[in-house]
């Protein structure tokens, strides 16, 4: 049976030709992980460098490294859903997606709690590398939805909206996806258009992940 090869999240710089490892990931990979080294593994520094090396307690010989092109990147908005667990799916999922940012929306309606930067960070990373990224999604808030403008143009997720190839979507695009109740009549932001995601009306967690899968679509086609 081919042994599992951990992906790590390594941020840089890098001391040539080793990389020391924190404690946190050295009791992972030799606690729960078993591996006391020497043994093989891949890393990442988040912003797009992969490479594979050889783990020996404590650090990593570099190996063979290269730099992973991104696609188009993806900025969803997102209002937090009531749930922290639901909250956390949305920040994982996006992640593996490799969704390049996430921002937290604070609306009137929102019924939810941002989960705390830090934590959301540290969801995004376990996320990283479960799905062997080598790019790190940033995640950031609360912001109010009149300033989504200063982050790009804003696209409207909408059940009466038009479909996404009906839609002209620009390059700095960010999908805006309310709260469970809708935005307040005088809270809506100026849009560049209306995104219909599905035939029904889908809940937070699922539309920021479906308009991320579009989005991503639309830009590669």
């Amino acid at each position: 049976m081919t042994r599992h090869v951990p992906h790590l999240y390594l941020p840089g710089p890098y001391e040539p030709g080793r990389i020391g490892v924190v404690e946190s990931t050295r009791l992972h990979l030799e606690k729960v992980l078993r591996n006391l080294g020497p043994v093989a593994v891949t890393y990442t520094d988040g912003e797009g460098l992969s490479g594979s090396g050889v783990y020996f307690g404590g650090w990593i010989e570099r190996g063979a490294e290269e730099i992973q092109e991104r696609g188009h990147p993806v900025t969803i908005a997102v209002s937090p859903p009531k749930n922290k667990s639901r909250a956390r799916f949305v920040v994982e999922k996006l992640a593996e997606m490799g969704v390049a940012r996430l921002l937290w929306l604070a609306t009137a309606r929102t019924e939810g709690r941002m989960p705390r930067v830090e934590k959301s960070a540290l969801w995004a990373q376990a996320a990283l590398e479960q799905s062997r990224g080598s790019w790190l999604m940033e995640v950031s808030g609360p912001v109010a939805v009149s300033d989504m403008g200063r982050f790009g143009s804003v696209l409207l997720a909408d059940p009466h909206g038009v479909g996404i190839d009906d839609i002209v979507v620009p390059e700095d695009a960010i999908l805006c996806v309310g709260p469970e109740g809708g935005f307040a009549p005088d809270e809506l932001p100026e849009v560049v258009g209306k995104l219909r995601l599905a035939r029904n009306l889908l809940r937070v967690e699922t539309a920021a992940l479906v308009g991320a899968a579009l989005l991503t679509h639309k830009a590669s086609s």
